[in-house]
């Protein structure tokens, strides 16, 4: 790939060099920024790809370091899906990825120490952020969260395990108070509130789970999103969490389960799915439930019946199993008795 870069000295030694790099002049749905760039040593600021050096027969080149992105390198791009960003690179400048619409997923580690306001403010897509923490340090988790006011999902890599923490979008409001004639400020939302249990050196992972009587009262969608996550990967998950969160899942299964049928789309026999990425998310939702047991048996022939309609059959096959095989149990039990 041909990027765009310049060459900088580290403030110490003007002999160690690394690259800034400035942005890419050629279409990319996966960025995988390089770790390093071959350029010639006569260069300074410029553009060059690993083919273009190794054809300079005869001209001495060098393999700097990516270490910063630039201001708007990659700002209001529209083919930009993912990014992959290695441990070399410590500095993401303001905006660098600004206004990319459809990126949905970034990638990274925690050896970024320094995050510029902006950088993915306005990515209206992005879904996902997968950090690698080689060094506890929480610091890009933070920013990234104070960059953004919209849902995210954030999948943790750490030395002893993993951790899926979804945390939920808010609104910044302004109420007038014509009694006071001030303008005061308001946060609508708990996305917020669960925003700051991420400190730079640290998650608060007992307080984070402590909001979630609040979130499931305001929005049911991204309640169940944090518990399957928390029970999926329970890092740090106390028992009276775990408990609370199967709990509400159990209770909730009904209408958790139809809505994610309905999600789907398309009701009625002979129809295909239109996106086969969502309809294997609720695939995945549905055999989660019915692996860990919760869903009651007095409501899996009302999701039976929603996926029929709208013509699920490997979904009917699923919950009918399920529901078969607790009507075993239970007359076995009986007998038993």
């Amino acid at each position: 790939m041909k990027y765009k870069y310049e060459v900088e000295c580290e403030r110490n030694d003007s002999h160690a060099k690394y690259i800034v790099l400035k942005g890419l002049d050629e279409p990319c749905r996966q960025l995988v920024i390089p770790d390093s760039i071959e350029v010639l040593e006569s260069d300074v600021n410029g553009e060059a790809s690993a083919e273009e050096v190794q054809s300079n027969d005869g001209k001495a080149s060098v393999s700097l370091p990516v270490k910063i992105i630039g201001n708007h390198a990659f700002s209001s791009r529209k083919d930009l899906e993912e990014v992959i960003i290695p441990s070399s690179v410590h500095t993401i400048l303001g905006f660098a990825f600004h206004n990319c619409g459809r990126l949905r997923r970034i990638q990274l580690t925690d050896s970024v120490n320094e995050y510029l306001d902006g950088s993915t403010r306005q990515c209206e897509s992005l879904e996902e952020i997968d950090v690698t923490l080689e060094h506890e340090n929480y610091y890009v988790v933070r920013r990234i969260l104070e960059d953004n006011d919209r849902r995210l999902r954030f999948r943790l890599h750490l030395s002893d395990g993993e951790a899926v923490l979804v945390f939920p979008g808010f609104n910044y409001d302004f109420v007038e108070n014509t009694m006071a004639r001030t303008i005061q400020f308001a946060i609508e939302g708990t996305g917020y509130a669960y925003r700051e249990c991420v400190k730079s050196d640290n998650i608060n992972f007992r307080e984070y789970d402590s909001f979630f009587t609040k979130v499931s009262a305001d929005d049911s969608v991204i309640a169940e999103m944090i518990a399957v996550s928390r029970l999926q990967y329970p890092y740090e998950l106390a028992e009276d969490a775990k408990t609370q969160y199967r709990d509400w899942l159990f209770k909730n299964a009904k209408k958790n389960l139809i809505r994610a049928v309905r999600s789907l789309g398309n009701k009625g026999k002979g129809v295909t799915d239109t996106n086969s990425e969502l309809s294997g998310v609720v695939t995945d939702l549905v055999s989660y439930y019915i692996n860990e047991k919760l869903i009651p048996d007095g409501d899996t022939s009302a999701i039976i019946a929603e996926a029929a309609e709208f013509d699920r059959t490997e979904l009917v096959s699923m919950l009918m199993e399920y529901q078969s095989g607790n009507e075993k149990q239970d007359n076995f039990l009986e007998l038993d008795i």
